[in-house]
């Protein structure tokens, strides 16, 4: 019979001070993964909710599904933006089909968004300046604009873009 302050046969002794060490190593691993997982998942989480994800999931299917009929369309659209000194900006727009054909829309909004304050945004009153062809007048700052163009040959838009321009 082994007494109690002999080791065994392979000369390993567990002892209290050890059995510590390796629960003490084991949790302070385990509490250190965790603590590496939650920095990032905070880190990355960028704050963004939405109120309906499932209503907003099908409004992105339908923005796609409409920037593939408008990619289908081939249409070739030019755009003119010139700032006068006194804040005044004139717009020319020209819809035209893949043969060079001018394209009459039923109606063409376009907006200037600031992309710092939404308080600057302009809206363009358009008015048709031949077939296809379009000229609006705004008041807008200098400065950096997405310029946004919306047509509508029905209820549907056939053509939207989003661009961003600079004002001198």
């Amino acid at each position: 019979m082994m007494a109690e302050h002999e080791s065994s046969a392979s000369g390993f002794r567990l002892t209290g001070k050890k059995v510590l060490a390796i629960l003490v190593g084991f949790f302070s691993v385990i509490i250190a993964v965790n603590m590496v997982m939650a920095y990032v998942a905070v880190s990355t989480f960028s704050g963004m909710q939405t109120q309906r994800p499932y209503e907003a999931g099908l409004k992105f299917n339908h923005a796609i599904s409409q920037a593939r009929v408008q990619q289908e369309q081939n249409w070739k659209v030019d755009t003119h933006v010139e700032r006068a000194k006194d804040g005044q900006v004139t717009l020319v727009i020209v819809f035209a089909d893949q043969q060079g054909g001018a394209i009459v829309a039923q109606s063409v909004t376009v907006q200037l968004v600031s992309p710092v304050d939404s308080r600057n945004d302009a809206s363009f009153t358009l008015t048709a300046d031949g077939p296809g062809r379009y000229r609006g007048l705004a008041q807008a700052a200098a400065g950096q604009w997405d310029l946004v163009i919306e047509a509508k040959r029905t209820d549907d838009a056939v053509f939207r873009s989003v661009s961003r321009v600079s004002l001198h």
